[in-house]
């Protein structure tokens, strides 16, 4: 993966030192609604530091002012010269624009390397993500009615929802 730089971040690879930073924001995501980290420890927290430190689809945000990891930009490999992008930050770096700024680094390059297309999911509740996504120049192109869970009731029964996909072209 090639490191990239923006006016205020840092996207590179996840490394062990990363791992108070990783944990507290998925931590942060115990209980959320969209992309929720259910039973997450201090402990077994660290198996994720493991698969982002050993995976070159995940980019660690790292502010490039205080060194501190805020969150993750996931690019993951997709058939037919695609992939797809996906995001968590920090709660407390919400809505300061880094989602945008690392998304938007990660697509230039992406597109410069010769990447067709570019898709992510979303719950259609999550409105701050779907709206990212589209001032980020993605257009809305599906809506998968109850296509996958994330967790189960008190019976075992999964509690389906729903998904947006949106996509960006390379248009050079």
């Amino acid at each position: 993966m090639e490191r990239i730089e923006t006016k205020r971040l840092i996207l590179r690879n996840f490394k062990e030192e990363d791992y108070d930073d990783l944990y507290e924001f998925l931590e942060q995501r115990r209980e959320e609604q969209f992309e929720a980290y259910p039973g997450i420890t201090y402990e077994n927290g660290r198996e994720h530091l493991k698969y982002r430190v050993g995976s070159d689809e995940f980019y660690a945000m790292e502010l490039k002012d205080t060194g501190k990891v805020i969150g993750n930009v996931y690019f993951g490999n997709r058939d037919f010269m695609a992939k797809e992008v996906g995001y968590i930050v920090n709660k407390n770096f919400q809505r300061k624009g880094y989602a945008s700024e690392a998304i938007q680094a990660v697509l230039e390059q992406g597109f410069s390397n010769g990447v067709h297309r570019v898709y992510a999911e979303c719950d259609p509740r999550n409105e701050c993500s779907w709206k990212l996504l589209e001032k980020l120049d993605f257009a809305r192109e599906a809506l998968l009615r109850q296509n996958v869970y994330f967790a189960k009731d008190e019976q075992e029964n999964p509690i389906w929802q729903d998904t947006y996909v949106y996509a960006r072209l390379n248009e050079r």
